[in-house]
């Protein structure tokens, strides 16, 4: 018989927002509808990962890269240090962000109200590596309860 940490741990192939809430909100490693100065706090000397979506929901690899550069300001305006895979995959020239390689260094992830940000396999993904490695993931207001 499968215990609760198993299936929490038992991530959906597609993004499941409302799934996700049920296993790791309780838990207090997945803060929905917050605020960027609550995180800015959490976040003081942290590296943090900026999941935002990728080419094929936000019209490009270019329009991603401006949507996660603007967060990515507005983290470092806020007082802490934000990587963003799918910036990092644009200017590398690459296809398809890696978020594994931020997360490895990164010490929270923080998902932007990005437009398609519930649909994209990039936030999702990133989001469920970062839970399974029980890192904190804070989705900022203006989004989290759209799919939920």
């Amino acid at each position: 018989m499968r215990d609760l940490v198993e299936i929490a741990a038992d991530f959906p192939a597609e993004p499941d927002w409302l799934w996700l809430g049920w296993f790791w909100e309780p838990v207090g490693l997945l803060n929905r509808r917050a605020r960027l100065a609550e995180v800015a706090a959490d976040a003081g000397g942290k590296l943090a990962c900026l999941a935002t979506p990728f080419a094929k929901v936000c019209g490009g690899p270019g329009q991603a890269a401006d949507a996660a550069m603007i967060w990515m300001d507005r983290a470092a305006a806020a007082g802490f240090l934000p990587l963003a895979p799918a910036y990092l995959a644009f200017e590398a020239g690459r296809d398809v962000p890696e978020p594994e390689k931020v997360l490895r260094y990164a010490d929270l992830v923080i998902v932007p109200p990005v437009p398609s940000w519930q649909r994209s396999a990039c936030v999702w993904r990133t989001v469920c590596l970062a839970l399974r490695d029980q890192k904190p993931v804070y989705v900022l207001d203006g989004g989290a309860d759209a799919d939920a």
